[in-house]
């Protein structure tokens, strides 16, 4: 027989406890005796509700209609408490060092997979069956309120850009685009300075200052200009969204119950990953402006050339900012465009 000590019993609808000690008898019975070696009960270690074990927090015992038996928490008495059929499952599973290993390589590599590839090709799916309708009312919105921020009234004269339009409708005849209709539009920023970006609706919106950089350059702008297309084909703007809703509820919901750290964690993840995504993202629209390029009479260059004077634009580039930046790194870019001539 052997016997616990430093046990204390809790009588069913009383408040003291009486200091006991446990004797463990054979098959799976265990007797409760008090000091004056008074037998309190005698159960079988299955006929009893075991909580399950909380670091060091001493164990307790249920003994249904009889009482509670709390004990400090030791490597042998939660090892006479493992043989308890009425343990819950949770706890056995966490007392269960192989599957534990296995866990710790599985779950990261689960996890990895489903933010890598789940969501990014759910969110192709998503962007599929985005009524037009949403996409418009977002497009006029975002617009609008850039335009009350950080952009204003183009000053490029209205024979320039009824120019810049006529060309681009030829180039809109032949690449034979799918919808939506491309919407070219100007605008001054000295906030974006020489920048292009498109709307889910095909609005596309270039500033005077990167007209003025690539001075005047039809050819260069066109390609700038297939580039931004090449996002609204993809649908990219809708995919981003999707991406980062579905990544911050999956984070969410993975991590959630964790606290503040996670949540800090959770949050660093997520600008990460999304810009992970937009690298994606920007790397197909660059390709798919470098494979319509061949289609057109424009120089086949074309946006290396225009890259190459957005970069000189910037401040110099490192291998770290490859991993905090949405965008590629430029010259990788430019690199990529020249080996595709």
């Amino acid at each position: 027989m052997t016997s616990i000590t430093g046990a204390y019993f809790y009588p069913e609808g009383r408040s003291e406890s009486l200091p006991v000690t446990i004797h463990i008898l054979a098959n799976s019975q265990f007797s409760i005796v008090d000091h004056q070696q008074n037998i309190i009960a005698t159960t079988s270690i299955n006929d009893v509700a075991v909580k399950d074990r909380l670091g060091s927090v001493p164990r307790e015992i249920i003994l249904p209609n009889i009482g509670l038996l709390t004990i400090e928490s030791s490597l042998s008495v939660n090892a006479w408490l493992a043989q308890s059929t009425t343990q819950s499952k949770i706890a056995k599973l966490e007392s269960n060092k192989p599957l534990i290993l296995a866990s710790s390589i599985l779950v990261p590599a689960v996890l990895y997979l489903f933010f890598k590839f789940g969501i990014p090709n759910a969110a192709i799916t998503f962007a599929e069956y985005v009524p037009q309708s949403m996409v418009e009312i977002a497009s006029r919105h975002t617009l609008l309120a850039l335009d009350k921020s950080v952009l204003s009234v183009s000053e490029l004269s209205a024979e320039t850009q009824e120019k810049y339009q006529g060309h681009w409708i030829q180039i809109r005849q032949k690449l034979n685009l799918p919808s939506p209709d491309f919407n070219i539009q100007f605008r001054q920023s000295k906030t974006m300075g020489a920048n292009a970006f498109a709307l889910p609706n095909g609005t596309i919106v270039i500033t005077d200052e990167l007209v003025e950089l690539l001075e005047h350059n039809a050819d260069l702008l066109t390609a700038i200009l297939l580039h931004e297309i090449g996002h609204v084909t993809h649908k990219h703007s809708m995919r981003l969204i999707a991406e980062t809703m579905a990544t911050s509820l999956a984070v969410d919901y993975f991590f959630g119950d964790l606290g503040a750290l996670i949540e800090a964690f959770a949050g660093l993840s997520n600008t990460v990953i999304q810009n992970q995504f937009s690298q994606k993202l920007e790397w197909e629209a660059d390709n798919f402006a470098l494979s319509q390029i061949s289609i057109l009479d424009l120089e086949s260059d074309s946006f290396a050339r225009a890259m190459e004077k957005l970069a000189a634009t910037l401040p110099e580039e490192s291998k770290f900012q490859y991993l905090i930046q949405s965008h590629p790194l430029m010259r990788e870019r430019i690199e990529n465009a020249r080996k595709a001539l």
